[in-house]
């Protein structure tokens, strides 16, 4: 069942008590009579289930009313807080641009690189395994320029918008992490990385183009294990959850991209990296929501990664996902249907989150594309 005819669902009900009071009395038979619901959604809603409604994307300033209003429970006694993954509503058929030929998400924790030995070694070399499972697909697609997403850490921005790369180079070393030997040197895509900025400026969003930053662990960890050739034109694009933090704005940021993509004779690659959960708050570090981070990993299994967007800020902060931004700017480009392949999942509690390698199983790869 979509998002919007549950929520229009509820809404109706909300307006009209007499209607309510019939749906409480039968709501098999009015809600697909009348609301347009199939017997599943009927009896959640009628239920008060907003653990169910919220996984679904509804906001919690409506999911409430099914509770505290619908049912007069006014305490919200029947919620969980749990997150559900919708197997039932069909999916819709990707649309993915033809010349999409990558898209996945990495973490990028600076502790594989510059001290595995402090993780057990098992987990550190099924973690390693995954990154070279997407090393080989990311070659396999051979594609012309790579969009890399991560988020602020150490560079200084103007603003709070994300920050899209215009430069012709990028440089950068792991210095902040005792290791200055583990360094990078990037070549950039002006021309589309401008094309990018003019398209999210012309539906109204705002971005901030920025020509050089020093680059960091976000890209440094996951290009290391990665880039298929040092050559490769990178296009980064640096989110900022610290200043602003939006997950269907994120999506949004992604679908406005997708359309740039498809309108170039260019092979493009798309590479979330960050998260899963972890806290960098002081008395927190080390932690991972194992729970939350498997429902975002059965999501992206199930094809709904988009569906992740419709989450209100708090239900990814409150589980330590505040980077995950960067994997819905890559979710917005690929679209919704599209089902993710997990390579591996780690949580490490020495170097502080739950680490992970998927590949979006994209339906086709573009043929003969043309440099620009």
């Amino acid at each position: 069942m979509d998002r919007t005819t549950l929520e229009q669902a509820i809404l109706t009900l909300a307006r009209d008590q007499d209607l309510l009071a019939e749906f409480r009395a039968d709501p098999e038979a009015v809600g697909p009579g009348r609301l347009g619901l199939d017997a599943e959604w009927s009896a959640v809603i009628a239920g008060g289930d907003r653990d169910r409604l919220r996984s679904a994307g509804l906001p919690d300033g409506i999911t409430i009313l099914v509770s505290r209003w619908f049912a007069d429970d006014l305490a919200d006694s029947t919620s969980k807080g749990a997150f559900h993954v919708d197997t039932t509503t069909p999916l819709p058929d990707p649309d993915v641009p033809a010349n999409l030929v990558f898209a996945g998400g990495a973490s990028h924790v600076p502790d594989l690189l510059a001290r595995p030995e402090i993780d057990p070694e098992d987990q550190v070399q099924r973690l390693l395994a995954g990154y070279e499972r997407l090393a080989k697909d990311i070659a396999e697609a051979d594609p012309d320029v790579l969009i890399v997403t991560a988020d602020c850490h150490f560079q200084s921005f103007r603003t709070g918008a994300y920050v899209i790369g215009t430069g012709t180079s990028y440089s950068g070393s792991m210095e902040f992490f005792k290791r200055s030997d583990l360094d990078i040197e990037l070549t950039g895509s002006p021309r589309f990385a401008e094309a990018l900025v003019n398209a999210v400026r012309a539906e109204g969003l705002e971005v901030e183009e920025s020509a050089e930053f020093p680059l960091d662990h976000g890209q440094i960890v996951p290009l290391k294990l990665l880039l298929p050739r040092p050559d490769l034109p990178v296009v980064p694009i640096i989110t900022q959850p610290g200043r602003s933090f939006s997950p269907f704005g994120a999506k949004v940021f992604g679908e406005v991209l997708r359309d740039v993509v498809a309108s170039r004779d260019l092979k493009v690659g798309v590479l979330a990296t960050g998260g899963l959960s972890h806290w960098l708050d002081p008395g927190k570090f080390g932690k991972a929501d194992i729970e939350f981070d498997t429902y975002l990993l059965q999501m992206l299994q199930a094809g709904r990664g988009t569906d992740i967007a419709n989450l209100e800020p708090y239900a990814l902060l409150d589980h330590g996902q505040y980077e995950f931004p960067n994997w819905l700017i890559m979710l917005g480009m690929v679209g919704p249907g599209v089902r993710g392949e997990v390579y591996a999942y780690e949580p490490m509690e020495a170097s502080g989150g739950g680490w992970s390698v998927v590949n979006m199983l994209l339906p086709e790869r573009a043929e003969g594309a043309n440099d620009e």
